[in-house]
């Protein structure tokens, strides 16, 4: 493993770095607005204006890549999402931080972007795997240690925001003085037809949506649930955390068991699980900061696996050349769920009170429910052999994510084969065409 990651520990660095900056300014912002008393719609709008960035970076940020290099793209992107942290400090106005968000969003996408390209370019198919792995335990131990940050000082101030910005300002040395990586040209990233994708996988994409929308709710206003339900910021930052290293400790495992099980069922088991979960804290008697954060682990474990079973249970049935336009449109299908998830979680929160946000996620989960059992009931499973392998992966809103897949190597691999030997094949008859020129001059 050593010899895997070693050439991208600069790289990885930097990626931490980011990933520490984002995870806290996230749940600082939802903290700082209720503190504020924003409305909930506006914190919603807020909060979701970040993943309409991490949208539009899909079609903008590749040919900006394309233009510049990877270097400075990502010394741009990371000063730019300093300087907007700064500014929600300065401006403390809903539609300024709306507009701050946006941009952060967008530039949070690109440096996603270009750290994943820069990762799959320089790796093979004998080491792919281990460095997606390292990589995905570093965005989330990022993310995770982040919301314990919380607790330095207090939310009210500007501190955490200077905190924010200094992290994401000192990502760039790693990468800026590190051993330089050769980067390749970002592609444009191609994508399905939405309608043709969803009939034909009708719970990968309905799962796929309905993580987006729980995700994009755990990420955005669960800060806003705990203040509301009259806990403290300290017991944000442990939820926060208990969250998040409940998704990390699920992803393997489950995926794993979705290798040798139908992952039907899997998503079947996630979605009863979450709403198991969101029911606990319906439940009045588990509201303290002694049981939530528990509570908190048990909803991340079963949630946060959802987006790479289901994106799993559609490459099981896609053919090589469909792969990376599939996951392209995968993505966007989780994005919108992400999107629009603080909007209506917020109103929820606003018309029945905090319960309002896992009322909102229990109930987005039941069509899931069905529709896993109908399909169970009505369509055979597909055998081991004829599953692809699970990829240990979360949803980053971005199209990046695909290049880092090893089956996309692999179909690369398999169209450069197919050719040369095209190729090969043109050779060979155009040297055979002039010999036979050449016996009928001798003639």
């Amino acid at each position: 493993m050593n010899r895997a990651i070693s050439p991208f520990i600069a790289l990885l660095a930097s990626i931490w770095l980011i990933n520490l900056g984002g995870g806290l300014q996230g749940t600082l912002l939802g903290l700082r607005a209720e503190m504020e008393s924003f409305e909930l719609t506006s914190t919603g709008f807020i909060l979701s204006s970040y993943f309409l960035g991490y949208i539009v970076s899909f079609f903008v940020i590749p040919s900006f890549i394309n233009s510049v290099g990877h270097i400075r793209s990502f010394a741009a992107f990371a000063s730019l999402s300093s300087a907007a942290t700064l500014l929600h400090a300065v401006f403390v106005d809903p539609y300024v931080w709306f507009c701050l968000r946006l941009l952060t969003g967008l530039c949070f996408g690109g440096l996603v972007l270009v750290g994943e390209s820069w990762l799959n370019a320089s790796t093979g198919n004998d080491n792919r795997g281990t460095v997606f792995s390292v990589y995905m335990l570093i965005v989330l131990s990022a993310s995770a240690i982040s919301q314990i940050l919380l607790n330095l000082t207090s939310v009210s101030g500007y501190n955490l925001f200077v905190l924010v910005s200094v992290a994401l300002s000192v990502a760039l040395l790693p990468l800026t003085l590190g051993k330089k990586i050769v980067a390749p040209e970002i592609q444009e990233s191609s994508t399905m037809a939405f309608g043709k994708l969803a009939k034909r996988f009708p719970l990968g994409i309905l799962g796929i949506m309905v993580s987006g929308l729980v995700s994009g709710a755990l990420w955005t206003m669960v800060a806003v649930y705990v203040l509301r339900i009259g806990l403290t910021t300290s017991d944000v930052s442990q939820v926060m955390f208990f969250l998040m290293v409940g998704g990390m400790i699920s992803l393997w495992p489950i995926g794993k068991l979705s290798d040798r099980i139908d992952r039907r069922k899997i998503i079947l088991g996630l979605g009863l699980g979450t709403s198991l979960a969101c029911a606990f804290f319906l439940i009045p008697a588990f509201l303290n900061a002694d049981t939530i954060k528990y509570m908190a682990a048990l909803l991340g474990f079963m949630a946060f696996p959802l987006y790479a079973i289901s994106s799993s249970h559609i490459s099981d049935y896609l053919e090589q050349d469909e792969f990376v336009p599939a996951c392209g449109s995968m993505v966007l299908f989780y994005g919108l769920g992400a999107l629009i998830s603080p909007l209506v979680s917020a109103q929820a929160m606003q018309i029945i009170g905090p319960n309002g946000l896992f009322m909102f996620m229990f109930v987005i989960q039941i069509p899931l429910i069905v529709l896993a059992a109908i399909r169970i009931f009505k369509k055979e499973a597909l055998s081991s052999e004829e599953k692809t392998d699970f990829v240990f992966e979360m949803p980053k809103v971005t199209p990046s994510v695909s290049p880092l897949d090893p089956r996309n190597q692999e179909a690369e691999e398999l169209a450069d084969e197919a050719q040369r030997e095209m190729e090969e094949r043109e050779i060979a008859d155009q040297e055979a065409l002039e010999d036979d020129d050449t016996i009928r001059m001798t003639d």
